[in-house]
């Protein structure tokens, strides 16, 4: 269970509480639940609590481009909480970790690495939004 919003993860990967209350949950890994979500509604995530087992930078910035309010995560990797630093997103973490890594642990999780050279929210989803297809 998460500081911000009490929202509890149960069995999902990833759940959202949208500004009106309803709830949006996901088994998918990475990157794709907040992906499609924006994809099948760009506004759905505008004013949401989000939840979700892993936040890597790649996360983070969709979350931000989504317009969520706030964000806890089991497991968060540094370079998401130092861009989550510079927005007005409230966020906490159960664990800090340098990096996201990939599923089978031997480097740095593709769309982590892929998103340390990224800025912004827009261009995050641009570049994720092309690379990405569930």
């Amino acid at each position: 269970m998460n500081m911000l919003g009490a929202l509890d993860l149960g069995d999902h990967t990833c759940v959202i509480r949208t500004a009106d209350g309803a709830p949006l949950v996901s088994g998918e890994h990475g990157i794709l639940p907040p992906l499609r979500w924006l994809r099948e509604n760009p506004d759905s995530l505008r004013g949401a609590d989000a939840a979700d087992r892993v936040i890597g930078k790649a996360a983070a910035l969709l979350f931000a481009y989504g317009g969520v309010r706030s964000i806890w995560a089991a497991r968060m990797s540094e370079a998401a909480r130092d861009f989550l630093r510079t927005t007005d997103i409230l966020f906490d973490y159960d664990e800090l970790v340098p990096a996201i890594l990939n599923r089978d642990g031997t480097d740095i999780c593709p769309m982590e690495r892929r998103a340390l050279g990224i800025d912004g929210p827009v261009e995050a989803f641009r570049v994720f939004d092309g690379l990405v297809r569930p």
